[in-house]
C-alpha cells in the first residue's frame, strides 16, 4: 500500500518590508532620540579613550599597575557600548532623514540596540559574579584568619 500523495503546500513569500513613513510629530521623537544617543555614544567613547588612557597612564606611572589594568578593562568595556549606542543613533538618524525605509531604519537600530543590552547584562552578570567570589574570599580569610591560619595575598 502506498499512502496517497500530499497536496503541496503554497510556498512560502519572503517577508516583505513594507514601506511606511512614521508621522511628523513620531520622526521628531526619533530625532531628538537619535541625537542624544549620539551625543552619549561620542561621549562615552571620548571618555573611553582618552580619559581612560590618561587615568591608566597616571595609574601606571605612580606604580598602581592593578588600577592601570582596571582602568584599561573599564575603558575596553566603553568602547564596544559606545560605538553601539553611536550606530543606534545614526539609524535612527537615517530614519528621519529618508522616506520609505522607516521600518528597516528601525529594525537597523534595534539591532544595535540589542547588541548593547546583550553585552551589559554579561557585563553586570561578570561583575556579580566577581563581586560574589571576593566577598567569599573576604569570608573565607576572616573565618582562616580567626583560626590561626594564613590569607592569601594582600590579604594575609
Amino acid at each position: 500500500m502506498s499512502a496517497a500523495p500530499r497536496p503541496s503546500s503554497p510556498p512560502l513569500e519572503p517577508e516583505r518590508a513594507v514601506d511606511y513613513d512614521f508621522s511628523e510629530a513620531h520622526k521628531e521623537s526619533f530625532r531628538a532620540l537619535a541625537q542624544s544617543m549620539s551625543f552619549v555614544g561620542v561621549s562615552m567613547l571620548l571618555l573611553g579613550l582618552l580619559g581612560g588612557s590618561i587615568f591608566a597612564f597616571v595609574a601606571f606611572s605612580e606604580g598602581y599597575a592593578a588600577a592601570g589594568v582596571g582602568v584599561i578593562a573599564g575603558a575596553a568595556l566603553w568602547l564596544p557600548m559606545a560605538w553601539w549606542i553611536m550606530s543606534a543613533g545614526r539609524s535612527l538618524g537615517g530614519l528621519v532623514r529618508t522616506h520609505g525605509r522607516d521600518v528597516p531604519r528601525l529594525m537597523e537600530a534595534v539591532g544595535q540596540l540589542r547588541l548593547l543590552f546583550a553585552f551589559t547584562r554579561v557585563a553586570i552578570i561578570l561583575c556579580a559574579v566577581v563581586v560574589v567570589l571576593v566577598a567569599a574570599g573576604i569570608v573565607w580569610c576572616t573565618m582562616v584568619g580567626q583560626a590561626g591560619g594564613k590569607c592569601f595575598g594582600v590579604l594575609g
